[in-house]
């Protein structure tokens, strides 16, 4: 079990329930806004994203062995602690999941286009396992565009179904707020997914992939590195000073544990020397994703506070 665990990623599958739940409690309902899904609508939602999370990773996974063997000898599926034919029928099992929880999810808010929408995700992930993850820039967009939809959707499914003319005023707010996560999560995991991509050059280069980290070498990728996290650094600078003006303690927990850190994060890429080196500016990003996710709590408390 704790092999298949370490196959599913389980704390980024724990990050993703996280966000969907803090979206739902920080914000929807302790803000009393509208919205369409019971608690048991809710639970589905999460589980067709996680599903869909879990069958991304195991593909990768059964598509990577050959660079793992390079790169990170210890993954499960190399060092032959799960099966590959175990590998796949989880694979199977967890896409099934995604898509009858899907397909059961649109119905009930009356958008049965909406079924597919799991199907072409798990589409993308396959596509990117054995394909786009070898090329610059299209794989890293495409998995951070996947990391970022679980955001939006708590919007789409339980808010959108619930909006009337009447409480529109109240709902679109919430939903550029909800877009603003977004944002926020699809900037980080593309800095994260370049970061991996120098953790892994040696087998990527060895392999044939043609990821920017390959094409441009470590010294240019750093550049490019450092200009991605200015520019997340100016897109939260924006909300910091503008929270200062009227939340004070809101912004104060996003300059300390947003701001500060990816400030932290330039330098620590500056000293990068080697590929492994990035391994803390790996962590660091896993650090500021929770962090960030975690001021919507931190607003909400301010607001209630207050009011």
């Amino acid at each position: 079990m704790k092999n298949i665990l370490k196959l599913l990623r389980w704390p980024n599958l724990l990050m993703i329930a996280l966000v969907q739940y803090l979206i739902k409690y920080s914000i929807i309902e302790s803000l009393s806004i509208p919205h369409f899904l019971s608690d048991m609508y809710f639970l589905l939602g999460v589980i067709c994203s996680i599903s869909l999370a879990a069958a991304g990773y195991i593909i990768n996974d059964l598509h990577d062995t050959e660079t793992d063997k390079l790169n990170k000898p210890n993954r499960v599926l190399v060092a032959g602690k799960v099966s590959k034919d175990m590998a796949w029928g989880l694979f199977s099992f967890f896409n099934i999941v995604a898509f009858i929880s899907g397909y059961v999810l649109a119905q009930h808010i009356e958008m049965p286009g909406l079924w597919l929408l799991p199907v072409v995700a798990a589409a993308l992930l396959y596509l990117y396992a054995v394909d786009l993850k070898k090329r610059p820039i299209i794989g890293n967009m495409l998995v951070s565009l996947l990391t970022a939809l679980p955001i939006v959707l708590v919007g789409v499914y339980d808010i959108l179904p619930a909006g009337t003319p009447e409480n529109a005023e109240t709902i679109v707010p919430v939903f550029k707020v909800i877009a603003g996560f977004s944002v926020f999560a699809f900037f980080v995991n593309f800095i994260r997914e370049i970061i991996k991509d120098v953790e892994d050059l040696a087998g990527d280069k060895n392999q044939g992939y043609k990821t920017l980290a390959v094409i441009l070498g470590l010294t240019h990728i750093k550049y490019v590195l450092i200009i991605l996290v200015l520019v997340l650094v100016v897109f939260t600078g924006y909300f910091n000073g503008y929270l200062f003006l009227s939340d004070k303690y809101s912004g104060l927990y996003l300059l300390l544990f947003v701001n500060l850190p990816l400030v932290y994060l330039i330098y620590k890429i500056i000293v990068s020397k080697e590929s492994k080196d990035f391994k803390t500016a790996s962590n660091l990003v896993k650090l500021i994703m929770l962090t960030g996710m975690l001021s919507m709590a931190v607003f909400t408390l301010s607001i209630n506070l207050r009011f």
